[in-house]
């Protein structure tokens, strides 16, 4: 929801440009600039990457944008959560791990110290995890760094198309009027380039990368607090181990035994 209101203001200050400007919307648009820029960029990224990895960041991009960034501070409360009920029995921490806000990555170290996993092979296949999951979304992050280099120098193609444009009209006879509408024309499709790639592509691609660091962060706290989990280290110190992670002011009491130190009550 944030990065749609971060689009919408873009847009919202565009159009407030135009008006200090006197000018209406309608002289920014173009056809053959729109296609130039579009369709040029496009054809680029299909030429430049396999379909098959254009169609997956689509998708990657789409679903990563939905989901909001992992919060440390829901983490920790569930792994002290965790910690407590791999205490009272298996059926307890059965269901703790069933509750459907539960963090994937979370359940998925649960499930391998379930199915027997040691303690080094538990930490082993989570660290490759979070290693693959970062690659994976940092290819995709990569990929819209590459393809916004494109629609600049396609907004560059549109601009020479037009001027060329002018200058026949110019050589035709065209009267000065003509010669103004055109140019400005001609020069929309640098605009175009310049806009798709600072106001979609670019920040499309560095939120990826930023998300990707984000979750990475998190989930190296996860697999800190399961493997304290494995070794059945108690609630106490699960809590006040994982609350490092936590800025001073966001350190929570989830145990409710008064103050946890550094932090604030539960």
């Amino acid at each position: 929801m944030v990065h749609l209101f971060g689009f919408i203001f873009a847009i919202t200050m565009i159009k407030v440009c135009f008006g200090l400007l006197d000018m209406d919307a309608r002289y920014y648009y173009d056809d053959i600039a729109l296609i130039v820029v579009v369709g040029g960029t496009i054809c680029a990224a299909v030429i430049t990457f396999p379909m098959s990895d254009l169609f997956k960041m689509t998708k990657a991009f789409f679903r990563i944008v939905r989901k909001t960034p992992e919060e440390k501070e829901s983490t920790v409360k569930d792994l002290v959560s965790l910690a407590q009920a791999v205490n009272v029995s298996k059926a307890a921490l059965l269901k703790e791990i069933e509750r459907p806000d539960i963090n994937l990555f979370l359940k998925d170290g649960i499930d391998l110290i379930l199915a027997g996993f040691s303690r080094d092979e538990v930490e082993s296949i989570m660290k490759e995890r979070i290693y693959r999951d970062r690659e994976r979304e940092e290819h995709y992050g990569s990929l819209l760094r590459t393809i916004s280099k494109y629609p600049p120098a396609f907004g560059l193609v549109g601009t020479v198309l037009g001027l060329v444009a002018l200058m026949r009209s110019v050589s035709e006879g065209a009267d000065a009027k003509q010669i103004g509408l055109k140019m400005a024309l001609a020069l929309v499709a640098t605009l175009y380039g310049l806009l798709m790639t600072n106001i979609l592509l670019v920040p499309m691609s560095e939120n990826l990368f930023n998300k990707s660091e984000h979750n990475k962060s998190n989930r190296e706290l996860i697999i800190d607090g399961i493997l304290m989990i494995y070794d059945k280290k108690s609630p106490l110190m699960v809590q006040e181990f994982l609350n490092s992670y936590l800025p001073p002011l966001k350190r929570k009491d989830y145990l409710g035994i008064g103050k946890a130190p550094g932090g604030q009550a539960a």
